[in-house]
């Protein structure tokens, strides 16, 4: 359905709401280049080039301009969609014209006619740079907390170990203590206190390595869960 215009309003909103969205809609052809049949105006303001550079690789593939690093994997990620006939989600990045990295999210899928041949791929890309710097930052922070964790870990265990051996030398102190006698007695008192010391020490490290160890528990499973 056409308006007075001569315009789909469908398209039209499409196209109203691409142009306000961090990102941009594409639909291309399934080749080597991706060749572009359509990319919304607003791929400029992500990368700062035209869309007319991309149709129909006028002046560009939009494969260019993808990271080298990362157009094998956007590669599989679209060739398993394909096979499965599901659609891709996958983060991975652009490089601008400033030569600046530009990581992106697309979601897209084929499109296949009536009789099962695929006719092109469309989907949508959305700017996510500050995501990946925020998440990027989150993780340096994680990093240097579980590096914080295990020292601390590493320091109560040294410090558990010095206790037992001063628990063990009140213990010896005692023992002489009791063979010296009456002698021995103001000696016996000292080891005890030193003895009740080291072991309410003792129990305060303990406790405190446990909650270290926990700490670095979740932030394994945090790191995991990020990486997914």
């Amino acid at each position: 359905m056409l308006d007075t215009c001569g315009v789909d309003p469908r398209l039209e909103a499409m196209l109203s709401i691409s142009s306000r969205m961090n990102g941009c809609l594409y639909r291309c052809r399934n080749d080597s280049a991706y060749t572009m049949l359509f990319i919304s105006d607003s791929v400029l303001p992500m990368t700062g080039y035209p869309a007319s550079d991309f149709l129909n690789n006028q002046v560009r593939t939009f494969t260019s301009i993808c990271h080298p690093e990362d157009t094998a994997r956007v590669d599989a990620a679209v060739g398993h969609a394909l096979e499965t006939r599901g659609q891709w989600d996958l983060d991975y990045r652009l490089v601008g014209r400033d030569g600046q990295e530009i990581w992106i999210h697309e979601t897209g899928a084929g499109v296949f006619g009536p009789n099962g041949d695929l006719q092109f791929l469309e989907g949508a890309i959305t700017n996510v740079t500050d995501r990946k710097r925020l998440e990027s930052e989150v993780q340096a922070m994680l990093d240097r907390i579980a590096v914080i964790s295990n020292s601390i870990v590493k320091d109560t265990t040294t410090i558990l170990d010095v206790l037992r051996a001063l628990k063990m030398l009140a213990l010896n102190a005692r023992i002489e203590a009791a063979r010296a006698g009456e002698q021995g007695l103001g000696f016996a008192v000292v080891a005890q206190e030193i003895k009740s010391l080291a072991t309410l020490t003792g129990e305060s490290a303990e406790r405190i390595t446990g909650l270290m160890k926990e700490l670095h528990v979740v932030l394994n499973q945090q790191q995991q869960s990020q990486r997914h």
